[in-house]
């Protein structure tokens, strides 16, 4: 049987058998776009926490879930599971009361990660790693009280995040764990200007923190659709006029 050590404290533990790489039979590549991304998933190795802002298209979510699968195949890591977070925020419009359990009432707001994951390793099998609970989605209002250990936790749209909501998530890391936690500061469908919101607060109060990496994309790093970045440019010049 095959045996991964994981820190837990200072205490090592015999972890189980990990699924995943019986899921996934081979090992996910990612191949970056451009020399932004490859800087971008050298941070995700290198710190504990890792902050990243950008527009929308330079491949944040895609590069943050990627990476996370990478390093839940490696076996000489401490992670045992990805958790997946995005706020309970609309898009300007309110859908009202959502049915089913938690599961199904977060779905909606997952479901962009979801895609990402289904993308780079399949449906059937991304449903797999659900069910082996190597891949949860977790509810932001739920996570007061918990201690994330020996997990790799992916927060979206973090600019949808409070300053208080951001230092109850930051408050939850425990040993052998990896946040990384990204937004478009620019597209907050609570804020009107970015400094009110988690993660500009928290990329601008922690900057003297060595184990956090922060990371910044603009329009230039942009790879999804090229009208994307004439998209964006327009509407930040009728914000300057």
């Amino acid at each position: 049987m095959t045996k991964r050590k994981i820190s837990n404290g200072n205490d090592i533990v015999k972890a189980k058998v990990y699924e995943i790489n019986k899921i996934l039979s081979k090992k996910l590549t990612l191949k970056c776009k451009n020399a932004k991304q490859k800087e971008f998933v050298n941070l995700i190795k290198e710190r504990e926490i890792i902050m990243c802002s950008g527009p929308a298209g330079v491949g944040k979510s895609y590069i943050a879930i990627a990476a996370a699968i990478q390093l839940l195949q490696d076996t000489t890591t401490s992670y045992r599971k990805i958790l997946i977070i995005t706020p309970a925020v609309e898009a300007e419009e309110n859908l009202g009361f959502l049915p089913g359990n938690l599961k199904e009432k977060l779905a909606p707001y997952l479901a962009s990660s979801i895609d990402i994951v289904d993308k780079l390793v399949s449906k059937e099998k991304r449903i797999k790693l659900e069910e082996s609970e190597e891949l949860i989605g977790e509810a932001l209002g739920f996570i007061r009280g918990k201690s994330i250990d020996n997990s790799i936790l992916i927060v979206e749209e973090a600019q949808n995040m409070s300053p208080s909501q951001m230092k109850t998530l930051l408050t939850r890391i425990g040993y052998g764990s990896k946040f990384i936690i990204s937004g478009d500061m620019d597209q907050s469908d609570r804020y009107e200007t970015m400094e009110k919101t988690g993660l500009y607060d928290a990329m601008h109060r922690h900057s003297n923190i060595p184990e956090i990496g922060f990371f910044e994309f603009d329009e230039n790093d942009i790879v999804r659709n090229p009208l994307i970045t004439k998209i964006v440019n327009n509407y930040k010049k009728i914000e300057k006029d």
